[in-house]
């Protein structure tokens, strides 16, 4: 019987399908972009001149050139109890030292021991290194910080002098050679920088202006300009040539480039890390558990340095971190073993860079999740060589938007992904995440290699499951040559270069005899360097004097910094940066990201804002940001991560895929912060009004309840609350049974909670307590709140500040009753205000209605500076003694 015939419409379907298929599906490959030929690389250029990039200049001084043994100059030897103080002495010591003629000062030796390290140690000085006696020299981190145990951070290189305008119509991928349109003033060994602006138009070309959604998936041009830095080689006219090659295209369609030269201050350089093991203590009892230190080392703006033979076991994030301005790195023979965390997203990024011409050559991952990893827009060329992942869980690649310039050269992962990859909406919209790539002669269960618009990826002689419409070629089968970095390397500098891969080896058995220990003194001086950290009472110390707030004897004087609890990303630019005290942003930090306390101070001191109000956020994680209600599918959470005062509790499943959390146990970081802020504010004379509970959590949207510590989906305490929550629409009113303390159990978990917002703050004098932020709720509440404060200050004997900071009703009625009103020392005016015609915004408390709902029904108008005032002067006149403070931003000042 003859088949039917075929129908024109099917036939062109079929057509349709095939030509969707990824290339490597359909069988049809294309031949290598690059063959060795007797001896030499032949590489194929694309028609617009895009060719591979060379990736050999990744690495230590530029690739090719052998990590540096540094001669020891003191030696520590293990000791009793915390040895942080001693082994910081010895790095100072050193960087005091005055370097060589090839910039190094010398070497610090830990003898064989272990070390029990409270605090974080710093490289801060270049030419300074870090050694051990191997395995034997184990550094422990104690304790509940979620530091680095070992960080190097220099400065950022400025741009100086006039800014360069790149000419050519395009410099391709693959590129070393530039046209300016003025060359003068430039030579051979000026450190510049290239900047490839992020246009509208390229936006739309890559297919990034649009996004589904209510989140802003959209990239957002301001935020995503490309940036490489690099050394100038030669100049022969107006054009310069670079030590290492564009991985993006330079297209004036697209906007062009410039180029500026970069001077100080500057990056670390010559620093290394060699040699020893790294572990962080956790909590045995909880397997993933996370209140413990994250990574084991950590450069940031460092240059021409190293990280050899290190093992980091237990580490929760990035056991090594190559961040920002880390450029010319090799990462070498490093292992990371048994991490213990949450199996969540950004978590157990086990070797990750956001910088420039680094490499990881062998080293070795178990139980990590993305494994091998190039940060946000990294120029590049970066490097893994070699490296192994055992039992991966997740995937590798690029986990930001438009990282250039990556090559995985005979990476093996057991489990997991390997990617070059558009990410779509991941992660705040991605989007495409690595470009110009290679992967080469890798294996891994699952490869995925796409070609974004005006770019491309390549996957030459990998092994597994195919996906995507990149560069295939010759996939399962053997390629030549075996090594890509390896070739390119003995290409540019010949065979004699290659010795600098080699393993190293450490002759440590007479090491370190006669070497001089730390000076006593300096021991003694010596801590995590962290100003924060500091018990003493010196500095400008809060007050309350005659019903005024004062700051080392002055008034307090000045307006208050906002801060953001529910929004953010991971690259500067997309958003103004306000700061958030318990933000965290593993592995990241300053603006948007995990705040640099000490900078946030500084900064506001400057600006005379000298009060911020902190409570906790509305979510813990972005994707909550679509205000979508439902469970997530897993634990892939995305930061800007802003931490809850609870402690997970390492059980069950909560409704953002995480572990639930323990409302009897804390979060040992989230309320370091605080210590760590209002230290830095008695020293600067500012002021941290803490604000215990945030009422956003339990009205308006449904989701702003749904990821809740309190709701009994997502702890283990069994909170009382209706489940599943009593939606209305896409609103929620969980305000009533928040509020209500009729069980035992839940009002001793309130009482406890309250207790340990006051204990943890007891020693720092420039703190005053509120109940919460955007308080519209009940006088019994506020009752219970301040019976508690009473009730711990009569046990404790202490006497913080305590404002009353709620809606008139509650706040007259508490003022009203003598015994509670004794508590109170600062009456805010925040909730409530009077307008210069005299009409009152007073809204009733406890009506399950936030104070922006209130303010929405109110068409009266806002208060002035001088209504403000006379608000003021009323209920001073009625509580004398008792200050004034006020949240209004139309006083003008915080005690009007």
């Amino acid at each position: 019987m003859m088949p039917a015939p075929r129908s024109p419409l099917f036939a062109r379907r079929l057509a349709a399908l095939l030509l969707a298929l990824p290339a490597v599906l359909l069988g049809v490959q294309s031949p290598p972009v690059v063959r060795a030929q007797a001896g030499k690389l032949d590489y194929v250029a694309a028609a617009n001149g895009d060719r591979l990039p060379d990736f050999s200049a990744a690495g230590y001084a530029g690739g090719g050139t052998a990590l540096p043994r540094v001669p020891a100059v003191i030696a520590v030897s293990p000791q009793a109890g915390d040895a942080t103080a001693a082994i910081q002495a010895a790095l100072d010591e050193v960087a005091r030292r005055e370097p060589d003629a090839h910039g190094f000062r010398g070497a610090v030796l830990l003898l064989p021991g272990r070390y029990e390290l409270s605090g974080r140690l710093a490289i801060r000085a270049g030419g300074v290194v870090l050694r051990g006696a191997g395995e034997q020299t184990v550094l422990v981190a104690a304790g509940t910080d979620r530091r680095a145990l070992i960080a190097a951070r220099g400065q950022e290189r400025s741009e100086t002098g006039h800014v360069r305008v790149v000419t050519d119509e395009r410099a391709p991928v693959g590129a070393t050679k530039l046209t300016l349109d003025d060359a003068r003033g430039l030579a051979a060994g000026d450190i510049v920088r290239i900047t490839r602006p992020a246009t509208p138009a390229w936006v739309h070309a890559l297919g990034m202006d649009v996004a589904p959604g209510r989140q802003q998936f959209a990239w957002k041009p301001a935020a995503m300009s490309v940036r490489w830095t690099r050394t100038i080689v030669a100049v022969e006219g107006q054009v310069v040539t670079l030590d290492a090659p564009m991985t993006t295209a330079l297209e004036k369609k697209f906007g062009g480039a410039t180029l500026a030269a970069l001077g100080a201050p500057g990056p670390l350089r010559q620093v290394g890390v060699e040699n020893l093991r790294c572990e962080s203590a956790f909590d045995a009892a909880n397997p993933l558990d996370e209140q413990h230190a994250w990574e084991a080392v950590f450069f940031e703006h460092v240059e021409d340095g190293w990280i050899a033979n290190v093992t980091a076991a237990h580490f929760a994030g990035s056991a090594f971190n190559l961040g920002p301005g880390s450029r010319r790195v090799t990462v070498q023979d490093c292992a990371s073993v048994a991490p213990v965390s949450e199996l969540g997203g950004y978590r157990r990024h086990t070797f990750h860079t956001r910088g420039e011409q680094t490499l990881f050559l062998r080293c070795r991952a178990e139980d990590g999740r993305n494994d091998f990893t190039v940060g946000y827009l990294a120029g590049g060329p970066n490097v893994f060589l070699e490296c192994r992942a055992e039992r991966s869980r997740g995937f590798s690649g690029s986990v930001g938007s438009w990282a250039s310039g990556i090559l995985f050269d005979n990476v093996t992962l057991d489990g997991g992904t390997l990617e070059l990859n558009n990410r779509e909406t991941w992660n705040q919209g991605v989007g495409w995440a690595a470009a110009n790539s290679m992967l080469w002669q890798c294996s891994a269960p699952v490869v995925i290699c796409r070609q974004p618009p005006t770019a491309q990826n390549w996957a030459d002689g990998v092994w597994g499951q195919f996906v995507g419409d990149g560069h295939w070629s010759q996939v399962n089968e053997f390629i030549k040559p075996e090594s890509l970095y390896r070739a390119q390397l003995e290409a540019r500098l010949g065979p004699a270069a290659l010795g600098a891969l080699e393993p190293r080896a450490f002759a440590v058995d007479d090491v370190g005899r006669g070497l001089p220990t730390p000076p006593a003194r300096a021991a003694a001086l010596a801590g995590s360097g962290d100003p924060a950290l500091q018990s003493s009472n010196a500095g400008r110390p809060l007050a309350l004097t005659h019903g005024v707030l004062t700051v080392g004897g002055a008034r307090l004087s000045g307006r208050e910094e906002d801060i953001s609890w529910w929004r953010g990303y991971l690259y500067a630019g997309a958003e103004p940066a306000q700061p958030a005290l318990t933000r965290f942003v593993p592995g990241m930090h300053g603006p948007c990201f995990t705040d640099d306390l000490d900078e946030l101070t500084d900064a506001m001191a400057a600006k005379r804002q000298v009060v911020l109000r902190h409570h906790y956020g509305l979510w813990y994680e972005r994707r909550r940001m679509d205000h979508e209600r439902m469970r997530r599918p897993d634990g892939d959470v995305w930061p800007p991560f802003f931490e809850q005062p609870f402690a997970r509790s390492g059980q069950g499943s909560a409704w953002d895929g995480l572990s639930r959390y323990d409302l009897t146990k804390y979060n040992a970081w989230y309320f370091a912060r605080l210590r760590e802020f209002a230290g830095l504010a008695r020293q600067k004379g500012l002021v941290l009004v803490n604000e215990m509970y945030f009422q956003h959590n339990i009205l308006e949207a449904g989701a702003h309840w749904v990821d809740s510590p309190w709701r009994p989906a997502n702890n283990i305490n069994g909170t009382r609350f209706t489940e599943p929550p009593p939606f209305a629409g896409d609103t929620v009113k969980m305000a009533a049974e928040f509020y209500d303390l009729s069980d035992p159990a839940y009002r001793a978990l309130h009482r406890a909670y309250i207790r340990q917002c006051l204990a943890n703050l007891a020693d720092e004098p420039n703190v005053i307590h509120t109940l919460g932020a955007e308080n519209s709720g009940p006088l019994h509440f506020m009752q219970f709140w301040l019976d508690v404060v009473a009730e711990w200050e009569a046990e404790t004997g202490r006497h913080p500040l305590i404002a009353l900071s709620a809606c008139k009703d509650v706040q007259d009625a508490i003022l009203a009753d003598p015994r509670r009103a004794a508590v109170v020392d600062v009456i805010d005016f925040t909730y409530w205000f009077r307008t210069e015609r005299g009409d009152e915004f007073a809204p009733r408390g406890g009506t399950d209605l936030a104070p922006r709902q209130h303010q929405r029904l109110w068409k009266g108008g806002r208060p002035s500076a001088k209504s403000i005032a006379g608000m003021a002067a009323e209920y001073r006149a009625r509580f004398p003694g008792k200050a004034i403070l006020t949240g209004l931003p139309e006083a003008g000042d915080v005690q009007p």
